[in-house]
């Protein structure tokens, strides 16, 4: 009788972590999922996506270094945004990710920052306005060593 209860207790805990895992997901969003790795370049430089639509972007880091000294993150820029400015002025803000507290409003979304073997990921809605819309590494000397792309919202 105890091995049956225990038993139970434990499926009863295994459905509840599986079905948590599941609903923190949007089934909504379109999922594109990006690497990067020492090189210090994405796996993934353009997306193209319709207006409004619920999207994830899913960041896996792969590499040898530490994380102090590569980290990766995915910053998605406003429309307009003037991309090295932004990487200049964020250069030394390691404690909000490298994005500057004053630009913040140019930021459409961001993922945290990923080390070597970590995941991470960021859901939003595209922006309504079509056009072009850059995104980023901002890890310092990231953006530089070509870590960006292009959102093509249509």
């Amino acid at each position: 009788m105890k091995r049956l209860c225990y038993t139970s207790i434990l499926a009863a805990v295994f459905i509840f972590v599986a079905l948590s895992a599941g609903l923190s997901a949007d089934p909504a969003a379109r999922t594109v999922a990006i690497k990067a790795g020492d090189d210090m370049k994405f796996s993934v430089t353009k997306i193209v996506a319709t207006r409004g639509e619920r999207l994830r972007i899913v960041l896996t880091s792969r590499g040898t270094m530490p994380k102090l000294a590569m980290a990766h993150n995915v910053v998605v820029l406003a429309k307009g945004t003037d991309a090295d400015a932004f990487i200049n002025a964020s250069a030394t803000a390691r404690t909000t990710d490298y994005i500057a507290p004053a630009l913040k409003a140019k930021v459409i979304a961001a993922t945290k920052l990923a080390g070597n073997g970590e995941t991470v990921e960021v859901t939003f809605d595209v922006p309504k306005a079509a056009g072009n819309y850059d995104f980023v590494c901002s890890f310092p000397g990231h953006y530089l060593g070509g870590m960006r792309g292009v959102l093509t919202v249509k």
